[in-house]
């Protein structure tokens, strides 16, 4: 479509992370259209293998689509060029996403297994990362809540977990269901799968379709009330589904709500152990301006002393799992930015194990959800 067209103006290099972190430019959103055009023209001859691996190199935090003012989905076009290049990478991703709820809590406790000293450096932070997905205790509460509005009392409404809270976290989802009794909501069943996000990522489009719908099918079975929902990248990976029925599309847009934003009147105290030295990680796929981050500033006051921005924790998916080097270097200017903070928190799954597992020495760093009593 003449109107997607990449014209190399290169607005998506102020914002791309991985180009910020590494000032490589060819792993760029412009450099990654420009390879997908000359591929569609025969112009550029790459191996298969080739294209898959600077396919992979990517993390698909959707920046560049934002600025873009062709609307040029660069993060779509990787996942398309991953579809057609498929490679090992993109198959161990599927089945660790397919196979959640055994793999993970699985090979949690096998990476736990594995001492740290014998863990090959490459790798270490990945270990640490998929050790800590079932984690022990967690942080520990330092915000109670005192006082509920009754500005929800009597709503019913859906809560989306997502995979992590679901299988490893789920202190997570019990307490979300907790402050949501709280306030007087009820908490109605739903047969939720996985958002699909991951999926989708890697070009595995079909699959997510699977995921969608029968996440829609919940929905509209439940008489399609608010979800509530406390990841962000669950929150990105649901807000792109489409159902056919236009209507019903913006109603599904419009009962999709950050968790934070159902919880923002709540009266909290704080701890007198807690950290006045706490930061914040601002999520690539968190909504602008971020709904979590209000509701720990109102709750948490002038112990907010660091924010990310336009920095990224370096995840990436099926990134980490091909260039865990470039992950590394990406996560380094997030720790940078939340220099001086002992506690960090974070509003998706994917940042909070990231940040848990590659955090300095003294910091720890979870959910905020974990922040509550």
């Amino acid at each position: 479509m003449a109107d997607r067209q990449c014209i190399l103006c290169g607005a998506c290099m102020a914002v791309c992370p991985l180009l910020r972190a590494t000032g490589r430019e060819e792993l760029s959103p412009r450099a990654k259209s420009d390879l997908n055009r000359l591929l569609a023209e025969g112009a550029a001859d790459l191996s298969g293998d080739a294209v898959a691996r600077l396919a992979g190199l990517c993390l698909g935090c959707h920046r560049c689509k934002a600025v873009c003012p062709q609307g040029v989905d660069v993060p779509e076009v990787v996942a398309q060029l991953r579809a057609a290049h498929p490679d090992f990478r993109r198959w161990l991703w599927k089945t660790w996403l397919t196979h959640a709820g055994t793999l993970w809590p699985a090979g949690s406790a096998a990476a736990k297994a594995v001492p740290e000293g014998l863990a090959p450096e490459k790798f270490g932070p990945s270990l640490r990362m998929l050790a800590g997905l079932s984690g022990g205790p967690g942080l520990t509460p330092l915000l109670e809540p005192v006082k509920f509005p009754d500005s929800c009392r009597g709503e019913r409404m859906l809560l989306f977990a997502g995979c992590t809270a679901t299988y490893v976290r789920k202190r997570w989802a019990d307490t979300a269901r907790r402050l949501l009794d709280g306030l007087g909501v009820e908490v109605l069943a739903a047969d939720f799968g996985c958002c699909g996000s991951g999926l989708s990522a890697v070009g595995l489009s079909a699959e997510a379709g699977v995921l969608a719908e029968r996440n829609l099918a919940a929905w509209r079975a439940a008489g399609r009330p608010r979800v509530a929902v406390f990841c962000a990248s669950c929150l990105e990976g649901l807000r792109a589904y489409r159902p056919d029925d236009s209507a019903e599309a913006e109603a599904w847009r419009k009962a999709l709500t950050p968790l934070s934003i159902v919880l923002h009147d709540i009266e909290f105290v704080v701890s007198p152990h807690a950290t006045s030295a706490i930061g914040y990680h601002h999520p690539c796929h968190a909504p602008e301006p971020d709904p979590d981050l209000a509701l720990l500033r109102r709750a948490l006051g002038d112990r907010m002393v660091a924010a990310t921005g336009k920095e990224c924790c370096g995840f990436g998916g099926v990134m980490r799992l091909g260039a865990p080097e470039l992950s590394a270097t990406v996560n380094a200017g997030c720790w940078a930015a939340l220099q001086g903070a002992e506690l960090v928190l974070t509003g998706c799954s994917a940042c909070a194990t990231q940040l848990a597992a590659t955090a300095p020495a003294g910091v720890t760093a979870g959910h905020w959800l974990e922040l509550i009593a």
